[in-house]
């Protein structure tokens, strides 16, 4: 009864706190947090808040932090965050999906600039694609978030921030680097203001043979090999323009444009790999425009199309095509008056899938309409509620969805903040799922799920200064939709699945300056997943951990900066993966460490940049996935310039 009347607490909450604020003035009293970061976090333009006075555990990746990872793709960057698992399907050149939260990889929302990358054609997006060349940072929200942007953010969200803005001076940045198995890569990068106008340019190319060492068992022995026919070549464009002129309205349009082509060799199974390749188009692009109305009020409204087309080919029996059109936009204002804060507005979104491997042309119009809301009862408690109603076509439902979080600072002089917020989400099926030839499901209804999460974060100063956070993740999965064996041997899709995830998260970060030319940056982060299959089609499956979703995972950061110099450490051990319903078979679990050390040099206006990475340091034989083995130990050296 709660989870289905959530929403209607929601909005009881806020009508009734309105009500109260016209009659009871209040003073406002500022947030005094100081420790290791005060910067805002805008999840999504919808959001904006810092992670102390939140309702959900937020993680924020900064610059420093993306520059100075190993690897140069999106999976690089998250898979030292907490409570975060890539499934890798042989390294960063194949393809990499996210598990928050002990989900399915399309049960977390990954957003570019606010919008969504999922495909509605299976609810996924392949986060190896992606470069971190043009990404300024990245926040991650452990926790459902279906109120605030609907079908899919039912474990977590990824909201990845380009670079937009641009200063007066011209600024170029290059970048070679070469490496282990043929690794070339080069990235250029301008930027300038002209008058009002700030205009940023990049490109990216980046190509391997990727025939890159592991071992594989041959019945006897570890026998050293070469994963041969994995090679790729990634291109990328970005172009982004800010226009200021303006007193209180802004325009900006940002464009992106991915040529990906890579080879897949398929599963290890000791004979040749297959000759399979695959091609990916990925055009991006949003416009947004801001005004400021009142000191009160603030209006935006944003536009985003996306054009992708993929196509895969065994040169056998295999030739498919997908392409996916999605076209989106969002209209909402803001309102901010003493300690009430509160964001309603409109989105919509369409998106189609033509495919030679689906009965029909699929298409999809969508409705939504949300109001969100932050309100200071005192400088001692916030809380957040959130309502949202999605109306889609295909298939024919309509989904309320809401979220009640709540923020507590109980002792005034101590940065210690906790954190509760429950809610309900949902999660469209794929067109794949509805329509694939012969197999599809007309009657498929969205996935749901229930979710409940507590936790503190506090910041303090003890010869470092530190921040601790420990979070408690409840989330009922019912409606999952899985593919199971019909009478007839066919696999088909069907809403007969359930799962239940407690997951516990800790993480402490700390910083310290020992000295003027020494500084120290340390994080360390553990998460316990216990991913429970609730399914009642098989007594034998019950209360089994869901495949490939690791226990323990345990990782850690360090770096240290001396004057020009730095190092960089990044560890990482994840549990044993049960590769059957059943959990009698599993991958053991494996520890991967990383590091990189660089020499910065400025001479005559340009800073110079030498540096050498190693990745898996101790040579790890381990694969993520059963049957696709990850690379051994490899190199790469790397100059990067900018002026």
């Amino acid at each position: 009864m709660f989870r289905s009347n959530v929403w209607c607490l929601i909005v009881l909450t806020i009508f009734i706190y309105c009500d109260e604020s016209r009659t009871q003035p209040l003073s406002r009293q500022e947030d005094t947090t100081r420790f290791i970061t005060g910067e805002i976090k805008v999840m999504s333009n919808k959001i904006i808040s810092n992670e102390f006075r939140t309702f959900s555990k937020i993680q924020l990746i900064s610059k420093d932090q993306i520059e100075n990872t190993n690897g140069e793709r999106l999976s690089d960057i998250l898979n030292f965050s907490n409570g975060v698992f890539i499934k890798s399907y042989g390294g960063n050149s194949s393809l990499n999906t996210i598990s928050i939260g002990g989900s399915a990889s399309e049960h977390t929302l990954i957003l570019l600039n606010g919008f969504k990358l999922n495909s509605d054609q299976n609810n996924q997006i392949d986060i190896s694609a992606i470069s971190k060349d043009n990404i300024r940072k990245i926040e991650i929200l452990n926790s459902g978030a279906g109120s605030i942007y609907g079908s899919q953010a039912m474990s977590g969200v990824i909201n990845i921030i380009t670079e937009q803005n641009a200063d007066d001076k011209l600024g170029v940045r290059f970048t070679g680097q070469t490496g282990s198995y043929g690794l070339k890569k080069f990235y250029t990068g301008i930027s300038k203001k002209f008058y009002a106008i700030e205009t940023r340019f990049g490109y990216t190319s980046e190509n391997s043979l990727n025939n890159y060492d592991y071992f594989f068992f041959n019945g006897a022995e570890n026998e050293l090999k070469q994963r041969n026919k994995s090679g790729y070549d990634f291109k990328n464009y970005t172009i982004s323009l800010n226009y200021n002129q303006f007193k209180k309205t802004s325009l900006s349009f940002y464009s992106d444009l991915s040529l990906n082509k890579r080879n897949i060799p398929g599963i290890e199974t000791g004979s040749d790999p297959s000759n399979a390749e695959q091609s990916d188009k990925n055009w991006n692009n949003i416009i947004t425009v801001k005004t400021v109305l009142s000191d009160k009020f603030n209006f935006k409204a944003q536009i985003n199309f996306q054009n992708n087309l993929s196509h895969y080919s065994d040169f056998i029996l295999t030739d498919s095509y997908y392409k996916n059109i999605s076209f989106s936009g969002s209209v909402f204002g803001e309102y901010s008056e003493n300690r009430l804060k509160v964001t309603g507005g409109y989105d919509y979104g369409y998106s189609s899938l033509n495919s030679n491997e689906i009965s029909e042309d699929a298409v999809r119009n969508q409705n939504s309409f949300f109001l969100l809301s932050e309100i200071d009862f005192s400088s001692a408690l916030k809380i957040f509620p959130s309502v949202r109603a999605d109306f889609t076509n295909d298939p024919s439902c309509n989904a309320v969805t809401g979220k009640l979080g709540i923020n507590i600072k109980p002792i005034s002089n101590k940065e210690f903040y906790v954190k509760a917020a429950a809610g309900n989400n949902f999660s469209l099926p794929t067109f794949n799922a509805l329509y694939w030839k012969d197999l599809g499901n007309r009657h498929l209804n969205p996935e749901s799920s229930f979710n409940i999460d507590a936790g503190f974060i506090y910041g303090f100063s003890f010869f470092t200064e530190n921040k601790l956070e420990l979070t408690f993740n409840h989330i009922n999965y019912k409606d999952k939709i899985i593919w199971t064996p019909g009478s007839n041997g066919l696999w088909t899709p069907e809403n007969n699945a359930a799962s239940v995830s407690n997951v516990f998260l800790a993480e402490i970060s700390m910083r310290k300056q020992l000295s003027r030319a020494l500084s120290l940056d340390l994080n360390i982060n553990y998460s316990f997943t216990s991913a429970q299959n609730k399914s009642n089609d098989n007594p034998e499956f019950y209360d089994k951990q869901l495949i490939y979703i690791p226990v323990n995972m345990l990782k850690s950061s360090l770096s240290l900066n001396y004057k020009n110099t730095g190092i960089n450490i990044f560890y990482c051990f994840t549990d044993k993966r049960f590769t059957d319903r059943y959990n009698n078979n599993f991958l053991p679990g494996y520890d991967v460490t990383d590091g990189n050390i660089f020499y910065t040099l400025n001479l005559i206006g340009v800073k110079s940049t030498l540096r050498i990475d190693v990745n898996n340091i101790f040579n790890e034989n381990y694969k993520i996935i059963s049957g696709y083995p990850m690379p051994l130990r490899n190199f790469k050296i790397s100059v990067n310039l900018e002026y």
